[in-house]
C-alpha cells in the first residue's frame, strides 16, 4: 500500500510539474479566451461579470474564472499563472477519484483508480489547458463519496451538507451537470442497496437545498446586473441546448461519445473488458458500470455534444480499471498489459507524426527523445512481463506514463506555435501601438488579447480586434485605414491566394503569422 501511495504522489507531481516546466504558450480557441477573461476580471476589478474586450461573457459560470483571476493576481500575467488552476483541479480530480474508489472497492483499488484517471488521455489533456470542465470532477466525486458514506451508516445531515457545498461549487463551475451525475450515482447506489434508499435520498435532498444556497447569490447578482441571464443560462443554454439543436455544438450523431470514451481512456482502455463475463459476481462493479452507462446515455441523448462534455463519465472508468488491476496480478492480465504498452507507444507516435503531418514542426531532437522513450517503454514492459512479482503493473504503468508524458508535453510545446497568437501580440508590443483594426483570419483572438502589453490592452475593443473569414477580412481591408492589418497563418496563405490571386507579399511576419497591411492590399488589389 505504501508503494501505491508513493506512486500516486509521483504521478501527481509529474502531471503538475511537467507542463509548467515545458511552459507552452496559451492555446486558442478556449484557453486563451478564458485566460483573457480572467485577466480582464483582475484589471477591471469586477468579480461578478466575466467580460471579454468589455463585453459580458455569459456562457460559463464564475468559479473557474475566480481561480484563474486569483492565480493571475498572485503570479502575474504569465502562462504559469493560467495553467496552475487547471493542473491543481486535475490533481484534485485524481485524489477525489482515489477517495471514492477507496470507499467503494478498498484503498488499493482507489489509489490505482486515481493514477488511472490522472493518466487517461482525455482527463490528462483537459487538465493541461485552462478550461472549466476539469474543475467539475473533484466536486462531483467527493459529493458521491459523501453518498457512499451515508449508505455505509454515516451521519446523514453532516454528509448531506458537505455534499451540498460541493455540488453548489460544481454549479458555479459548470452548471447543473455535476448535480445530474451525482443524482445518477445516488440512484445506482440505492438500486444496489435498496435498504439505504431513504438515507441516500434524504442526504441528496439536503445536498440539493444546500447547493442552491451556495450557488444562488452569484446567479442572482448576475440576473440583477444582466436581466434575463437566468433564462439564458438555464433555459437556453441548459434545457434548450440539451433538447434542441440550438447550440453551435449540435448536430452530432448519437454515437459521438463512443470513440471519445474509448480513445480518451487510453492507455487503460483494454482493462475495461476484463471480467465482463463475471459481472454478476461483483455488485459494486455493476453499480459503477451502471453509473457510467446511464451517464453516457444521458450525454448521448443531448443535442449539444462536445469532447470535453464526456469528462464526467471518466471517474467511473477509472474506478473500474483500479478495481481490476488491484484484484489481479500482471500474470493474469497479459493481454491488457500488452495492449497498454502498445497504446503508450502509439500515443507517442501519433503525437509525433500528427505534429509533422499537421504543422511540419517535428525537429530531429524530438524524434530522438521520442525514440528513446519508446525504447524505454518496451524495455520496462519486457522486464515487467518477465518478473511481474518484482515489477508490479501499477509501478510499470506509472514509470512508463511519466516518460510518455514528457514526450507529449514537448509535442504540445512544438504545436503551440500554431495554436497561439502570442507572437502576433509580441509584434504589436514591439511596435508600441495597436493598428486601427486587426482582422485575424479563421482564428480565435483570446491569446492575442491576453499577451498584449497593458497600454495596448487598454486600447483593445471588440471592434478593433476581430475574428474574420478570408472574404470578410478582404472586404474590411478595402474600407479600413491603411494601418489596419490582416493576420493569416502561414499554412493558410495558399487558401488566401485562391481568393485573391493578386495578393502581395506579406508586410511582416510574426511567428507563424503573416501580416498584411490594408494600405498594401489596396494598392495591390485595386478598387
Amino acid at each position: 500500500m505504501h508503494n501505491l501511495r508513493r506512486m500516486l504522489v509521483l504521478v501527481a507531481l509529474a502531471l503538475l510539474i511537467a507542463p509548467l516546466v515545458v511552459n507552452a504558450p496559451l492555446f486558442d480557441p478556449d484557453e486563451g479566451l478564458h485566460a483573457a477573461i480572467a485577466q480582464e476580471m483582475v484589471q477591471r476589478g469586477d468579480y461578478v461579470t466575466p467580460t471579454f474586450l468589455g463585453q459580458p461573457f455569459l456562457d460559463k459560470p464564475i468559479l473557474f474564472f475566480w481561480a484563474e483571476a486569483l492565480s493571475l493576481r498572485l503570479f502575474g500575467d504569465r502562462e504559469f499563472a493560467v495553467r496552475l488552476p487547471p493542473l491543481l483541479f486535475g490533481l484534485a480530480g485524481m485524489l477525489s477519484v482515489s477517495l471514492l474508489g477507496g470507499a467503494l472497492f478498498g484503498q488499493a483499488s482507489g489509489l490505482i483508480a486515481g493514477i488511472a484517471y490522472g493518466t487517461m488521455l482525455l482527463p490528462l489533456g483537459v487538465s493541461q489547458v485552462a478550461v472549466h470542465d476539469i474543475g467539475l470532477i473533484p466536486f462531483m466525486c467527493v459529493a458521491c463519496w459523501c453518498l457512499v458514506r451515508v449508505a455505509a451508516g454515516g451521519h446523514v445531515v453532516r454528509l448531506g451538507i458537505l455534499a451540498g457545498l460541493l455540488l453548489g461549487l460544481s454549479i458555479l463551475t459548470k452548471g447543473l451537470v455535476g448535480c445530474v451525475f451525482a443524482a445518477i450515482f445516488a440512484a445506482c447506489l440505492a438500486a444496489r442497496q435498496r435498504e439505504v434508499l431513504p438515507r441516500v435520498f434524504f442526504a441528496l435532498a439536503i445536498a440539493g437545498i444546500i447547493s442552491v444556497l451556495v450557488a444562488v447569490p452569484w446567479y442572482l447578482a448576475m440576473e440583477q446586473a444582466h436581466p434575463g441571464y437566468l433564462h439564458y443560462y438555464f433555459i437556453e443554454r441548459h434545457l434548450e441546448g440539451y433538447l434542441t439543436a440550438t447550440q453551435r455544438h449540435a448536430g452530432r450523431p448519437w454515437w459521438y461519445y463512443l470513440p471519445i470514451v474509448a480513445g480518451g481512456a487510453l492507455p487503460w482502455t483494454a482493462y475495461l473488458g476484463v471480467e465482463l463475463n463475471q459481472w454478476r459476481q461483483h455488485s459494486t462493479r455493476i453499480m459503477v458500470w451502471a453509473w457510467f452507462l446511464v451517464g453516457l446515455l444521458f450525454l448521448s441523448m443531448g443535442e449539444s455534444k462536445l469532447v470535453t462534455y464526456a469528462l464526467p463519465v471518466f471517474p467511473a472508468l477509472a474506478l473500474l480499471v483500479g478495481d481490476t488491476v488491484a484484484r489481479r496480478t500482471l500474470a493474469t492480465l497479459r493481454t491488457p498489459f500488452v495492449l497498454h504498452a502498445f497504446f503508450l507507444i502509439a500515443i507517442v507516435a501519433a503525437g509525433l507524426f500528427g505534429l509533422e503531418w499537421r504543422y511540419e514542426a517535428a525537429p530531429g531532437w524530438l524524434w530522438a527523445v521520442s525514440g528513446t522513450v519508446v525504447v524505454q517503454v518496451i524495455a520496462s514492459a519486457w522486464t515487467a512481463w518477465r518478473s511481474p512479482a518484482e515489477y508490479p503493473l501499477p509501478m510499470w504503468a506509472s514509470g512508463a506514463t511519466i516518460a510518455s508524458l514528457v514526450v507529449m508535453m514537448l509535442v504540445m510545446r512544438q504545436a503551440a506555435a500554431w495554436m497561439t497568437a502570442r507572437d502576433l501580440a509580441m509584434a504589436f508590443n514591439a511596435h508600441g501601438s495597436l493598428p486601427s483594426r486587426v482582422s485575424v483570419v479563421d482564428e480565435r483572438i483570446g491569446s492575442l488579447v491576453f499577451y498584449l502589453a497593458p497600454p495596448l490592452r487598454a486600447q483593445a475593443t471588440a471592434e478593433r480586434l476581430v475574428e474574420a473569414s478570408f472574404s470578410e477580412a478582404l472586404a474590411r481591408a478595402r474600407m479600413d485605414q491603411d494601418d489596419a492589418i490582416i493576420a493569416v497563418r502561414h499554412r493558410q496563405i495558399e487558401r488566401f491566394k485562391q481568393l485573391s490571386p493578386a495578393l502581395p507579399e506579406a508586410d511582416e511576419h510574426a511567428g507563424t503569422f503573416a501580416i498584411f497591411r490594408a494600405g498594401t492590399l489596396k494598392r495591390a488589389l485595386g478598387p
